[in-house]
């Protein structure tokens, strides 16, 4: 259960099982027993940091890491000849940059069936204050150079896993998969319930340490029943630096949290998005263009930065806002996005974002009409969006919040229900959430109680300026679910959640109640 804490930090890419592995290989010092021993797991990925007191004369600690999933040898990255606190720095230091990665590490040391036999390979001298001879700073730095999202989406530092092997290519499939129940009970209506499904493939080629290419597919079925297709994202992802990534093409927008590193459904705690984070919500979910992100730290503190230009949002077919990619950009003016983050530790991050652009109003395709104001030609509007989240991922703790607010100005436009060209007046949206899940592992060692996790989610989504969008959207919802985690990747869930409609007009129901069953499979 130790690894469960910290998925959402392990999904969003996968590229920890695409590069190459780094090893010297010279005389080593035979170390005793460890003084000090951490372990750190990410998907099935493990990594020991172990400080040893050594056994040779002129050596005071050592650091030795380890890397049993490969069967790699183990290396000495540190030695001191009179510093036990110097190696104890580097072991923190190298914790703190795979827990930024997104693993989960603890004290403790590798259970038998992850220890491995393996000779002890010393990649240099003793040395105060330099690192053994050969080590790449780089393989310190492994983890999950963007398994989806936070590894190098939320970073955007290449910190990955390397696998041993000489082809300059590599190439991956993974994903997920779930399938889901939901059934509703406004109190005066009949309870209605459906199955959804859906199953999103994740494609990755790697050329060397130079060229990523990632995309993945979205395959579901709809009420109707009918197969749908669409393409989450697809882009090639260039490491300039350790500390640059330049993102080219149709990307998930580095805008907040939740989409970017959240919503896929094994990583997500609870069966469905937060009020107005979904698709077709306030927060942008994709964008085509170009993206500079990176990261730098200091000792365990580390500042991220996305920064994005791309075709920015366009209007929605009820007059709302639209935050997908799309293929064309129907105005001249591009959309400039990004986000800060902070970590002053590992387990805590406070963030900020931003969206600038514009949008343009749209014809009416339907046959002119007298009303006069149909002459009106259509406008653009400025849209403008910005954002604060924070979140905390300690031991059995996932605490998370974020708040996102758009507005957008007045804008001749046609749209549903409208007599041809119409000025709609300004636009206001507000959606934030909160919400905190606990794993019982970390207070049971029963073998069926200590995989639950109780979770609670509080959430409100806000419409001023377009009636017709409040009605369908605006609501303030609890939700309660329960997480039953069979692997670390692969959950079983249930959920209530309460959900109140703001704005809905009288005679419709404004409140219902949803019972939500969800499978999910993270691979």
């Amino acid at each position: 259960m130790g690894a469960l804490m910290d998925r959402q930090r392990r999904f969003l890419r996968l590229r920890c099982l695409l590069l190459t592995s780094v090893g010297g290989i010279a005389a080593g010092a035979t170390p005793s027993a460890a003084e000090v021993s951490q372990v750190c797991s990410a998907w099935n990925v493990t990594r020991s940091i172990e400080v040893l007191t050594a056994s040779d004369e002129g050596v005071a600690c050592q650091v030795r890491y380890r890397k049993p999933d490969e069967g790699a040898l183990d290396q000495i990255l540190w030695r001191s000849s009179n510093s036990v606190a110097f190696c104890d720095q580097k072991a923190q230091e190298l914790a703190s940059r795979l827990t930024a990665a997104g693993f989960r590490c603890r004290e403790g040391n590798l259970t038998e069936t992850a220890q491995r036999s393996s000779d002890l390979v010393s990649t240099g001298g003793a040395d105060d204050e330099t690192p053994a001879e050969g080590f790449d700073q780089r393989d310190a730095d492994s983890g999950a150079s963007a398994l989806l999202a936070e590894s190098s989406r939320p970073s955007g530092r290449r910190v990955y896993q390397r696998l041993s092997g000489g082809s300059d290519t590599k190439s991956h499939f993974a994903g997920y998969a779930d399938a889901t129940f939901a059934a509703a009970d406004s109190g005066d209506e009949a309870t209605t319930s459906f199955f959804t499904a859906t199953f999103n493939p994740l494609f990755l080629f790697q050329y060397k340490d130079i060229v990523l290419l990632e995309a993945e597919a979205e395959i579901s079925v709809d009420d109707d029943g009918e197969t749908e297709f669409a393409i989450e994202y697809a882009q090639v992802d260039l490491f300039l630096h350790d500390n640059l990534t330049l993102v080219l093409g149709r990307f998930l927008s580095p805008v907040g949290l939740f989409q970017e590193r959240l919503h896929p459904s094994w990583i997500n705690r609870l069966a469905d998005a937060p009020p107005g984070f979904g698709h077709d919500g306030v927060q942008p979910a994709s964008e085509l263009g170009v993206m500079a992100r990176g990261g730098v730290s200091f000792g365990r503190t580390l500042i991220t930065y996305a920064l994005a230009v791309g075709n920015g949002p366009t209007v929605a077919h009820e007059g709302g806002v639209v935050f997908e990619a799309g293929g064309a950009d129907d105005n001249s003016n591009k959309a400039v996005s990004g986000r800060l983050g902070f970590l002053p530790v590992p387990y805590l991050e406070v963030g900020g974002s931003f969206l600038v652009g514009d949008v343009s109003g749209v014809d009416d395709e339907m046959e002119a009409s007298p009303d006069p104001m149909a002459a009106l030609a259509p406008s653009s509007a400025n849209v403008s969006l910005w954002g604060a989240d924070a979140s905390y991922t300690r031991g059995p703790w996932d605490v998370r919040a974020e708040y996102l607010s758009v507005t957008r100005d007045a804008i001749a436009t046609s749209f549903a229900g409208s007599n041809g060209v119409e000025i709609l007046p300004d636009l206001k949206l507000e959606a934030w959430y909160a919400q905190v899940a606990y794993s019982l592992s970390d207070i049971t060692s029963h073998p069926v109680l200590q995989k639950v996790e109780p979770v609670v989610r509080y959430g409100e989504y806000k419409v001023n300026g377009l009636d017709e969008l409040a009605e369908e959207a605006a609501e303030k919802r609890v939700d309660v679910g329960v997480n039953y985690w069979l692997a670390p990747s692969i959950v079983a869930r249930g959920v209530v959640g309460w959900r109140d409609f703001t704005a809905r007009p009288a005679g419709e129901p404004s409140s219902e109640t949803r019972y939500m069953l969800q499978f999910a499979y993270g691979f």
